[in-house]
């Protein structure tokens, strides 16, 4: 199997990079670049853009959310892509950036023990997994993970940690689930996009992890739906915030995303965490909104290009044919509206733009 298809690496985006800026670039051109695991739906976007506005044409890189925010704050690329939502410090840090909700994904553990018996549903909480990651638990056959799976059989095998080695929002989820269920991580590690990893051997993007897991023995490493459906890979059941493990699906996903848009407490500029946070049987607990970073130091006429484009990605393009199809839950389209109709008018002051019809 070759890992070599799917995702563009970071050598891809050298000749974004190479443009005199965004502002020379005529209105019809863009480049959207970061997030890894977004990287499939915004080429099936981009395509069936460009196809329905002919003169346009958009460049898509896969580069890791890190890379995504930071050269949408300075100007390098026109859109950048993040798993990761604006946090405080980074607010701070890039206070020109707008976050946009596009889609819904998440964050799920896969594994490749030895021996064990093919089809064995897998189940594991915040805490069991945290200590795997902090080198605490060494080997599968570790009294807690038995106590969380009394049906399955497991080998007495090392337990090989694989995680990202770039800046990644995948991470930041990830990561974020650990913080939010196991103190010991939240105090000595925390969440990042590039935690100080106390073990494991890191790999730059997902199709690199999917990789270093299936070809060791032992391993676990963590990846988003739409490697699992790809791939048909293997995933463990979290535990959720009410006690159900659940394991992530487009359906658990959307349940999630429709738990924290029906919850009057999450802010409108979506600068909140939806891990662990919410309540549901069916709620998948490491899910997250996947964004669009937009500078609003953009030149006017490339800022209508890109409005189009979003208004475009929130409306047609959350057809399942794009969607699903690339592992991701479509945005219910009528809590969001009056929210996205907000950020819209806020990136191009004076220029009024209203979402009239949902995909």
């Amino acid at each position: 199997m070759k890992f070599v298809t799917r995702y563009a690496g970071a050598a891809a985006l050298a000749g974004l990079v190479a443009m005199a800026g965004v502002g020379q670039a005529q209105a019809a051109d863009m480049s959207i670049s970061g997030s890894s695991m977004l990287f499939p739906l915004e080429q099936v976007w981009s395509q069936a853009y460009m196809k329905s506005h002919p003169g346009t044409h958009i460049s898509v890189a896969s580069t890791g959310s890190g890379f995504g925010i930071s050269n949408a704050a300075n100007g390098n690329i026109t859109i950048g892509a993040s798993d990761a939502y604006l946090t405080r410090d980074l607010k701070k840090r890039y206070p020109s950036l707008v976050s946009i909700p596009v889609a819904f994904e998440d964050t799920q553990v896969i594994y490749n023990i030895p021996g064990l018996a093919k089809g064995t549903a897998l189940r594991i909480d915040g805490p069991t997994l945290a200590r795997i990651y902090m080198g605490k638990i060494r080997f599968w056959d570790d009294k807690g993970l038995r106590d969380l799976n009394p049906d399955a059989t497991f080998p007495h095998s090392r337990i090989k940690v694989i995680h990202r080695a770039d800046a990644s929002g995948t991470t930041f989820v990830f990561t974020d689930y650990l913080a939010q269920t196991s103190k010991a991580w939240n105090d000595e590690i925390g969440r990042d996009l590039s935690p100080a990893w106390p073990i494991g051997s890191g790999y730059n993007g997902s199709d690199a992890v999917v990789a270093a897991v299936l070809a060791t023995p032992g391993a676990i490493g963590y990846v988003g739906l739409g490697w699992i459906n790809e791939y048909h890979l293997d995933s463990m059941a979290l535990k959720n915030r009410d006690g159900y493990f659940v394991k992530g699906s487009v359906d658990t996903i959307r349940a999630a995303g429709k738990a924290a848009l029906h919850d009057p407490t999450f802010p409108d500029d979506f600068n909140q965490s939806m891990v662990w946070k919410l309540h549901g049987k069916d709620v998948y607990p490491d899910a997250n909104f996947e964004f669009w970073m937009v500078s609003t130091a953009l030149p006017g006429s490339t800022m209508k290009e890109v409005k189009k484009l979003i208004i475009w990605s929130l409306t047609k393009g959350q057809n399942e044919k794009y969607t699903v199809k690339t592992g991701f839950a479509p945005l219910p389209f009528t809590p969001l509206k009056s929210r996205l109709n907000k950020i819209l008018n806020h990136i191009l002051p004076g220029n009024t733009v209203n979402i009239e019809s949902g995909g």
